[in-house]
């Protein structure tokens, strides 16, 4: 079964089902493996609801993804707490209803960048404490021609990241700061 079988009440053109059901895939495997916010099912249900003109119920979703309801019922939760989807009320109906909040891609891009400086923060700090801990070991290797030429290089190579993470990071505090991005550092310490 495709993850996005038609709705009852519509019926997709061949096109745009294959479409819907490639996005709709594809969103929950950028989802699990990249975004480490939502697992793939989560993914999957905000991609459909977010393609969807009128709010779904779990029983729809379910139906429509081919999965359990009560597997939903956890995802559609879990999308609530993280302010991805929201209960809407359907005049009428009795069941519960849930459209997307249409302003999550600007909170996915915005803590995927997050993601990225704190990685970028927490490597500094790595590579600092290394350079630290070499700088206090250089007094001991000094009689050790060998074993200096193995710590030069070793300081070396944490610079070239040094250098590569301090490029990055400036790049981000530019991007967030509002200011014109000056990729040429972080060129030369990829490509040089």
């Amino acid at each position: 079964m495709s993850p996005a079988k038609s709705l009852e009440n519509k019926k997709y053109p061949r096109g745009i089902q294959a479409a819907l059901d490639r996005f709709i895939e594809s969103a929950g495997k950028i989802s699990a493996n990249m975004l480490g916010m939502v697992n793939k099912v989560g993914g999957q249900i905000y991609a459909l609801l977010f393609l969807s003109r009128d709010p779904l119920s779990l029983d729809e979703i379910a139906e429509i993804l081919g999965v359990s309801k009560g597997n939903i019922s956890v995802n559609v939760r879990l999308l609530e707490e993280l302010k991805l989807v929201k209960k809407v009320w359907v005049k009428g109906s009795r069941r519960d209803y849930y459209e997307a909040n249409r302003d999550y891609p600007r909170k996915l891009l915005k803590g995927f960048f997050d993601r990225i400086r704190e990685g970028i923060d927490e490597s500094m700090r790595l590579i600092n404490r290394c350079q630290g801990q070499f700088q206090e070991a250089l007094p001991v290797v000094k009689s050790d021609e060998e074993a200096q030429k193995d710590a030069d290089f070793m300081m070396l190579q944490l610079d070239i990241l040094k250098a590569f993470y301090t490029a990055a990071g400036q790049i981000f505090e530019d991007f967030y700061k509002g200011r014109d991005l000056n990729t040429e550092l972080l060129r030369r310490a990829i490509l040089d």
